[in-house]
């Protein structure tokens, strides 16, 4: 039984069906990246799992499970007991993640203290070793920071801490690296790559890049117009792509490679 199985899932907005039947598994402890164009379904697939769909979308077949359980139909309570604690995400743009009117340390301890029921001073401890396991100083200086005085890679570093908060069996990471320069997003992707090995959760990389993907993925899953069209190991499937649109994501990978 796969962690999360995501199995010919439907969805529309107002008549237009974006996706259509498409299949995604991801195992524990695996790095699966989900790959493809704006449009293609990759986040809209994660958004559903989360159950943080606009009121306008409407899912007219399939199923996701986590660890078994059905999630789809499940009451935002219901919901409550999976997100942050088992299932937790990254967003693209960490500025907009992160609420500008308050600190770091507010931020971070809120859903220890939520979830985890630690006092205030507990809350801060762990926010720090957080910050320290993500690479930033993990001082009290540091909680008191607001995230306008961070730069882009920080602010990502910081919603990837309280991503982790709550120790999740998986994390979404939706295009985590995509404002970020070159630089920074390798220092993204092998942030991610050491905490899931460090801590053996799952994680889900949405990304346009598939040369980033295979950097530190187990598998691809490539996803064109709605459905998920080619699935392999990730350097098997970036040397010999077998689907058309996978062949041209990887020519365009190897292009911008040799410039």
């Amino acid at each position: 039984m796969s962690l999360l199985e995501v199995q010919y899932l439907h969805l529309s907005f107002g008549d237009h069906e974006v996706l259509h039947g498409l299949n995604l598994s991801v195992e524990q402890g695996e790095f699966v990246a989900l790959v493809g164009e704006s449009g293609s379904g990759k986040s809209i697939t994660a958004l559903t799992a989360m159950g943080l769909l606009p009121p306008n979308a409407r899912i007219t077949g399939g199923s996701i499970t986590f660890a078994g359980q059905e999630l789809l139909g499940l009451s935002p309570r219901e919901l409550d007991r999976y997100r942050g604690s088992q299932m937790a995400m990254v967003f693209q743009d960490a500025l907009t993640s992160l609420n500008p009117v308050l600190t770091i340390g507010d931020q971070l301890t809120e859903g220890i203290r939520l979830h985890l029921g630690y006092d205030q001073r507990g809350a801060e401890n762990l926010a720090l070793s957080l910050l320290e396991r993500v690479g930033l100083p993990g001082d009290r200086g540091q909680l008191k920071r607001y995230p306008h005085t961070l730069s882009g890679g920080q602010r990502q570093r910081v919603c990837i801490a309280m991503a982790l908060a709550c120790q999740p069996r998986l994390l979404i990471a939706d295009e985590p690296t995509t404002a970020l320069d070159v630089t920074v997003q390798a220092q993204i992707m092998e942030l991610l790559g050491r905490l899931q090995r460090e801590s053996g959760m799952a994680v889900l990389f949405i990304t346009h890049d598939i040369a980033l993907a295979a950097r530190q993925a187990h598998r691809i899953a490539v996803a064109w117009q709605g459905r998920v069209v080619e699935t392999g190991e990730a350097g098997t499937l970036l040397r010999h792509p077998e689907h058309e649109y996978t062949q041209r994501l990887a020519q365009a990978a190897e292009k911008l490679r040799l410039k």
